[in-house]
């Protein structure tokens, strides 16, 4: 059996998705395995990586989630390689093909001798990379082949996500690069909950609670005057606004267009009239003690979210990956 690494080279390429993806089309049994956690989410009193929660159960994996992805990055402390290769061994166990996700960027941990690279080399994996089809993406593409044959690894190629031309695949390609899959935008999986931002920003529920199940599908802040927010609320549909606790006059505004939820930053709460407002229009008000910046940095970080129990959108990223992906060719078969 010849393992998978499943790397990236910069944030928010999609690889959470594509590794799921890639895992439901096969019918071998998949084992997984993403040796440092990233983005952590607090479950019945224990924390570990998102992705590992998202895959133990959309795989039925038998492993916790603390095993599939047990380490956290730290150049000051590393992990040691040997320590790596044998938690990733253990989790081989009962599989038919293991698939190892790494982290944002494939060069994190070279300090330590413990990037990607160094895993993928250390793991007998053969390597993909998925990727935005931004050019600064495809620049570190080029630059990953070279650093690859110092190992050397077997890189099978690159999937791109998010794809509205075909000139990116057609520029790898001229320069050598294999391109296992051209993926669109899917705007659907691109869209979360009002409970995710409230459960993403640990925040309170001033007004609203029964409507959590709203779909959020644009983010929106209203740091400008009322006159000038206005005009943008109107071309954004079912939006979350954030914005400070003091803005009533951007509240209002919102309120008045078509806004999904509000959230309030500061742990000010909202005036009256706001309040009023909202339940009127039947919009739940969200209040978080983050400020504006931050409380935006961890709604953004909600595209990448995907519920284990949302069945509907893994069977639309199950179908999206096998229409536009060489599956034969990712998996070496």
């Amino acid at each position: 059996m010849r393992n998978l690494f499943l790397g990236s080279v910069t944030e928010r390429s999609g690889k959470s998705m594509m590794a799921l993806g890639l895992a439901k089309n096969v019918r071998d049994k998949v084992g997984y395995f993403k040796p440092f956690r990233e983005v952590t989410m607090c479950h019945e009193g224990r924390l570990f990586d998102q992705d590992a929660y998202l895959m133990k159960r959309a795989l039925g994996l038998r492993w916790s989630e603390e095993e599939l992805s047990p380490f956290v990055y730290d150049a000051s402390r590393p992990i040691a390689l040997d320590d790596i290769v044998a938690s990733c061994e253990r989790l081989r166990e009962g599989a038919d093909r293991m698939l190892i996700e790494g982290t944002r960027d494939i060069f994190t941990g070279c300090m330590g001798g413990v990037s990607g690279l160094a895993i993928a080399h250390a793991t007998d994996a053969a390597v993909v990379l998925v990727s935005s089809a931004t050019l600064p993406a495809l620049d570190k593409i080029c630059m990953l082949r070279g650093a690859m044959e110092q190992y050397p690894l077997e890189f099978r190629g690159v999937i791109l996500n998010n794809v509205s031309d075909p000139g990116p695949g057609r520029l790898l390609r001229d320069h050598g690069v294999k391109v296992l899959g051209e993926v669109p935008a899917v705007p659907r999986l691109r869209h979360y909950t009002v409970r995710e931002v409230a459960e993403a920003l640990d925040a309170r529920v001033a007004q609203g609670a029964e409507r959590l199940d709203e779909r959020v599908e644009n983010l929106m802040i209203g740091a400008m005057s009322p006159e000038t927010a206005l005009t943008h609320m109107r071309r954004a549909a079912r939006k979350a606004l954030i914005t400070g606790g003091d803005r009533t006059d951007i509240q209002m505004a919102a309120l008045s267009t078509d806004t999904s939820c509000l959230v309030l930053t500061g742990g000010m709460p909202p005036a009256r009239t706001v309040m009023v407002k909202a339940y009127e229009e039947g919009v739940p008000i969200l209040l978080t003690d983050l400020n504006t910046l931050e409380a935006s940095d961890r709604i953004d970080h909600l595209i990448a979210r995907i519920d284990p129990e949302d069945g509907e959108k893994i069977e639309l990223i199950a179908r999206t990956v096998r229409e536009h992906v060489d599956l034969e060719a990712v998996w070496g078969v």
